[in-house]
């Protein structure tokens, strides 16, 4: 009788917890996700963030592109509602720079047409003066939208000073500037 008993218990037991686990909403287990935003994100007025580029692969610049858009998109959809809601800057200092030379424009032209308009939409791009001398390029090699700074590490200094958060969109370790992903695309001086 005290084994029935036992079993009788652990049966309800295990129908109460499966009870829990399906829900309110007869969805099982947890429910479903809803999307939202955050309640107080007006309170915010601006978001701020500078990108950090520093890419072993050049085609990660287009990759990160889209994590820079999609910021965009949520801004203008979920807010902050302010004037000027969202301040965005890409700092590219790494290998990836093979992207900016205006002699690679056929390779990287997609590429290179979001990055500038997503510049006419606002976005600030910067480029390290020391890491384009490393790889062979002079300002004037580099598309006209581009602002060239004294180096990548100096630029991620000053935005995150001045209250921009910092998204590490390709940062990878760091590598030596004539990559096998990039070789081709390096000017035949510095290979």
């Amino acid at each position: 009788m005290m084994n029935a008993l036992v079993r009788l218990s652990c049966l309800v037991a295990a129908l109460a917890a499966a009870g829990a686990a399906i829900g309110a909403d007869g969805e099982a287990p947890y429910g479903r996700a809803h999307a939202e935003s955050y309640a107080d994100i007006d309170a915010l007025k601006q978001l701020k963030a500078v990108y950090e580029f520093y890419f072993v692969d050049p085609a990660g610049v287009d990759a990160v592109l889209n994590s820079v858009k999609a910021l965009m998109i949520s801004t203008s959809e979920f807010g902050p509602n302010d004037f000027e809601p969202l301040k965005l800057v890409i700092v590219s200092h790494g290998p990836e720079l093979v992207v900016w030379d205006r002699r690679n424009y056929a390779r990287y032209k997609d590429v290179v047409d979001r990055a500038a308009s997503l510049s006419e939409q606002g976005v600030r791009i910067e480029v390290c003066r020391n890491a384009a001398a490393t790889l062979g390029l002079k300002p004037e090699d580099l598309y006209g939208f581009l602002h060239v700074i004294p180096s990548g590490p100096y630029a991620l200094t000053y935005w995150q000073n001045k209250g921009y958060a910092l998204i590490l969109g390709g940062a990878t370790a760091l590598t030596r500037f004539v990559t096998p992903q990039n070789r081709d695309a390096v000017r035949p001086e510095v290979r």
